[in-house]
């Protein structure tokens, strides 16, 4: 879905510097030189996504300018840039299901920790007039993430709206508090759970 909301803003792409945090394999970076970005950036903790990644783009952006970050989060992105197009996919379940290949600064616990980080980047890094394009789902308190993007004077809109299945395994792994944060979100079937998820666009 993120991927499809990145088409959607092609011309917005077009022409410009495009950051992904938490690049992963690199496929909305080679999505926005497709689109024809004039320079990508790139974020992630595992130095084994960063490989994939530009291996991924010396084959389909191998004449855009790429630099790439090994490093948690906003941290090694470089003071006094900014972006045009600010991407974030990141992994924020809020349940004990950590991937052992990520440092556990990026267990969210209830999982806001990793949403509030990114948002709190925001004002930094977001280029005057651009967009930041993320993931949200409802598990993660989506009426705290408004709050916050209000204090700090971001606006929003959502972009996309869809319900995902969440398997009992998974669920059994969240605390009742967050469970009742998804609010009318979240719909059990006896053992079957839904919940919403959202693509949030974020501007000034």
């Amino acid at each position: 879905m993120l991927l499809q909301e990145v088409e959607a803003h092609g011309p917005l792409v077009k022409q410009s510097h495009v950051l992904d945090v938490g690049v992963g394999s690199g496929v909305l970076l080679a999505a926005a030189a497709r689109l024809g970005a004039s320079a990508l950036s790139g974020v992630d903790i595992s130095r084994d996504a960063l490989e994939t990644t530009q291996r991924l783009l010396n084959v389909c952006a191998a004449d855009i300018p790429c630099t790439l970050h090994l490093g948690d989060m906003w941290h090694p992105v470089p003071d006094g840039m900014t972006y045009s197009m600010i991407l974030a996919n990141l992994p924020h379940f809020p349940g004990a299901f950590h991937d052992r290949e990520r440092p556990s600064t990026w267990a969210g616990g209830d999982g806001r920790g990793i949403i509030n980080r990114f948002i709190m980047g925001l004002p930094r890094y977001l280029a005057k007039g651009g967009v930041a394009l993320m993931t949200h789902h409802d598990l993660i308190d989506f009426e705290h993430t408004k709050r916050l993007l209000q204090e700090l004077g971001l606006s929003y809109e959502i972009a996309c709206q869809w319900t995902v299945f969440e398997p009992p395994e998974r669920m059994m792994a969240i605390s009742r508090q967050t469970y009742e944060a998804g609010g009318e979100s979240v719909r059990c079937y006896g053992g079957y759970a839904f919940m919403n998820a959202r693509i949030l666009k974020i501007y000034e």
